[in-house]
């Protein structure tokens, strides 16, 4: 079946298509003249990936849930994220309409901190503690490992030692221009977002692969990085700005070990990450 008809049946646009083929949730034949081919699994898998989509779970998740040998225990894990949703936006329903009752501040915090605040996930903890372009920052390069919550003392131990360190820190000036484009690059879609999420963690998963693949991307991509061009771009500066912030900080000794310690997953993909480096510097010597 080829895409206009794919379309048709499972009801989705064909970027929906392309670029669920490109998150790799699906993997059509490509005929000789360049076409795609759509088999009955990858129709039934596209009207799964749909259903799911309109219920709110994110590619990554759908990912695991098509992967699965046990659908049900996969749609589990989202359906206990979606209660603890439902919990707290009743929860500040509840607080909302207290509010505009008697507009008691001190009783409001209490009944926030006890039945609200406990529900938030750590990405959501950070925004709470670092409003604004600093907090974006951080939950842009971090939110995909942050979704889990503080659930142990190690792990509130080692979130309260990030919030020092990040608190006690020199502020990172950013220049009017810088901000402007790190808040339009936050502001994305959540497709847009889920598509570079998906896009690092390939390179990070499949490093050899990657670089084989797109090369000519690449190539490109380190000719423009030393351009002349790319240094008078916000992204050049916002760049210069966080390499001197890195290397001036303990961001390794404090910040990565702590957030190993928080977050499981972001431990898993920084020892890949360590990994898929070597193989980089190895392939392009000439990148600092």
């Amino acid at each position: 079946m080829f895409i206009k008809d794919v379309c048709k049946e499972c009801k989705l646009t064909k970027k929906a298509v392309e670029y669920y083929e490109e998150q790799g949730l699906i993997s059509p034949a490509v005929e000789d003249n360049g076409y795609r081919n759509y088999s009955d699994d990858d129709v039934a898998a596209l009207k799964e990936i749909s259903v799911l989509r309109k219920l709110g779970i994110s590619v990554g998740d759908i990912k695991d849930i098509l992967a699965s040998n046990n659908k049900r225990a996969a749609l589990a894990k989202c359906k206990y994220k979606a209660d603890l949703e439902v919990e707290k936006s009743l929860a500040k329903k509840k607080c909302l309409e207290q509010l505009m009752k008697d507009y008691d501040i001190d009783q409001t915090a209490a009944y926030v901190e006890d039945n609200i605040e406990k529900h938030f996930t750590i990405k959501e903890r950070l925004l709470q503690a670092f409003p604004g372009v600093y907090g974006m920052y951080l939950c842009l390069h971090f939110g995909q490992f942050l979704d889990g919550q503080i659930d142990t003392d190690e792990k509130q131990e080692a979130y309260n030692k990030i919030i020092d360190y990040l608190d006690g820190i020199q502020k990172i000036e950013f220049p009017k221009e810088v901000e402007e484009y790190l808040c339009q690059f936050f502001e994305q879609s959540e497709q847009a977002m889920e598509k570079l999420n998906s896009a690092i963690m390939e390179a990070v998963n499949n490093t050899d692969e990657y670089l084989e693949r797109n090369k000519q991307s690449i190539d490109e991509y380190l000719k423009y990085r030393n351009s002349d061009e790319f240094k008078k771009t916000p992204a050049y500066e916002m760049r210069q700005l966080l390499s001197q912030f890195l290397q001036e900080n303990g961001y390794y000794d404090i910040f990565v070990e702590n957030m190993k310690i928080l977050s499981n997953s972001y431990r898993e993909y920084f020892d890949k990450l360590q990994a898929a480096n070597r193989i980089f510097m190895d392939k392009y010597p000439q990148v600092k």
